[in-house]
């Protein structure tokens, strides 16, 4: 797999045929992957993280530091499987032809690129003009603030409706390992040629991957070049004050400035509804830390909060999945005992904070 460097060590993980998800764990080597590669293959999906790291968390380092990546390329992720999701049938391609329009773009501009058949989808691979190796989390986010404005111009350019621009440099984020076997389609993983992404069609590209291509096909030249921010030192950042905001309550809950945008949207981001829920499970228990909650309580909890959002009449509203989300917010998180209400930084750094309000608690930082 030498079509990119990879760095060590980096964590992995087994997804069954059956979705059925093992637990990520570390691999220090090229050896140690290569076996647990070739141990999966025919018998689970085998992903890894898009990138290496220079550290492991301490004490126990059986987890890699997410503030320290080694980032010479980025990966973008094609299917459709987002669209599904909410009940929108996306032909393959529709989303085939957005693959062959970036192809044609990166080609036009020399830029380096692998372009891998997944089974239901693309990835391709995009090295970069040079290596980044940030070791903060204030230098990660600016890395992926170049990232995303980069992705910004591909997308509006391209109209690339079924990749996900956050994708592209996710730090954790997984991608299933290159010439590996997709037991849930029945086929590998395999590097395509430029005739084969613009002329072959699903059924084509899947009687290509029911046998393992090794090695790799380059597209292009030159590595992408994304532009950071200006670097900034670190400081408690004075926020606008903002004021006369209207209370939006719910349920007799004031619902905060900043989340209350996402109530009866027609299909607000999942970010908004991550926060909105964890803020509106926080409320129920009075803000107490979660462990202090009954089990009974948190039952009760559910079934409120499910009744809340199916109230707000989101497009892709599934009662089954907002279960399921629901629970995982009241009884997942640290220690398994719930989230807590997400903090003014966090609500800042998604973009949905509107000001300094009178709810602030002070938390946002910038570097500066």
């Amino acid at each position: 797999m030498g079509f990119v460097r990879l760095d060590f060590p980096r964590e992995v993980l087994e997804i069954g045929s059956n979705g059925a998800q093992g637990g990520r764990f570390i691999v220090r080597s090229w050896d140690e992957l290569e076996r647990y590669w070739k141990g999966k293959n025919g018998s689970g999906n085998a992903y890894f993280t898009a990138y290496g790291y220079r550290a492991t968390k301490p004490p126990r380092n059986h987890r890699v530091d997410y503030d320290t990546p080694v980032i010479h390329h980025f990966i973008m992720d094609f299917d459709c499987k987002d669209f599904k999701q909410r009940g929108i049938d996306v032909p393959f391609a529709y989303m085939q032809e957005q693959v062959k329009r970036l192809h044609r773009f990166l080609l036009s501009e020399d830029i380096k690129h692998f372009v891998w058949f997944s089974g239901g989808g693309f990835h391709i691979w995009v090295p970069l003009s040079q290596t980044y190796m940030p070791t903060t989390s204030s230098e990660v986010r600016r890395i992926k603030e170049g990232g995303r404005n980069l992705m910004s111009q591909w997308h509006r350019k391209l109209d690339l409706g079924c990749n996900d621009p956050a994708v592209a440099f996710d730090t954790s984020g997984m991608i299933r390992i290159p010439n590996s076997y997709n037991a849930r389609r029945g086929c590998w993983s395999i590097p395509l040629m430029s005739k084969e992404i613009l002329e072959l069609d699903h059924d084509g590209l899947m009687e290509l991957a029911q046998e393992p291509r090794p090695g790799y096909i380059e597209h292009g030249n030159k590595g992408a070049e994304i532009k950071l921010p200006e670097r900034r030192n670190f400081f408690k950042r004075e926020v606008e004050k903002v004021e006369h905001l209207p209370d939006v309550t719910l349920d007799d809950i004031v619902v905060l400035p900043c989340l209350s945008p996402a109530l009866g949207v027609g299909n607000p981001t999942h970010r908004h509804r991550l926060h909105l829920a964890s803020f509106l499970a926080a409320r129920f228990r009075w803000f107490f830390r979660p462990e202090a909650v009954t089990d009974e309580d948190r039952a009760e909890h559910v079934v409120r909060l499910c009744d809340i959002i199916e109230k707000q009449g989101w497009a892709d509203f599934n009662p089954d999945k907002t279960k399921f989300q629901v629970e995982s917010i009241i009884y997942g998180g640290e220690a398994k005992a719930g989230l807590d209400a997400p903090r003014c930084s966090t609500i800042e750094r998604d973009g949905f904070c509107v000001g300094r309000c009178r709810y602030y608690d002070g938390s946002i930082m910038e570097e500066v």
